[in-house]
């Protein structure tokens, strides 16, 4: 969506008063860009409006719709210390995912990094599994 304020070229009906927009007269222009596709070719909705018109139709809007507060997630049951230590541990498990994807496929001890690896990453998976549990992701992360 494009809003831009600019002069009116030729006569044009504001979407939101009866009234006319005059040529000369400033204006808000607000384009609804419809993305199509070979099979499916939709138009662009094109909407004229007089600047207080504009401010107008949005306090409406506003109206309507009364502000409530975004809700929460589920507020963390682990004490300040085991969230941290919980930290720590995912970003040591996604440094060593990490440094398994920049393993060359053409060194010799590749497969002996690899499981030194993901025996790190298992180890600490039963480390997290104590502190709130193992992300569903990680069970994808070997193979």
């Amino acid at each position: 969506m494009n809003v831009v304020m600019r002069w009116c070229s030729r006569r044009a009906k504001c979407r939101w008063c009866p009234d006319h927009i005059e040529k000369g007269q400033p204006m808000v222009s607000v384009v609804f860009w419809n993305k199509g596709d070979e099979t499916k070719r939709t138009w662009n909705s094109y909407f004229k409006y007089h600047p207080q018109c504009f401010v107008d139709q949005g306090l409406d809007y506003l109206k309507r719709n009364p502000y409530s507060a975004p809700k929460r997630g589920r507020r963390s049951k682990l004490s300040e210390t085991d969230r941290r230590r919980r930290f720590l541990l995912v970003r040591k498990f996604h440094a060593l995912e990490q440094r398994k994807h920049k393993i060359v496929a053409s060194y010799p001890d590749r497969v002996l990094v690899e499981n030194r690896l993901e025996k790190q990453m298992i180890d600490i998976m039963l480390d997290v599994s104590k502190l709130g549990g193992v992300p569903k992701s990680w069970s994808t992360k070997f193979g």
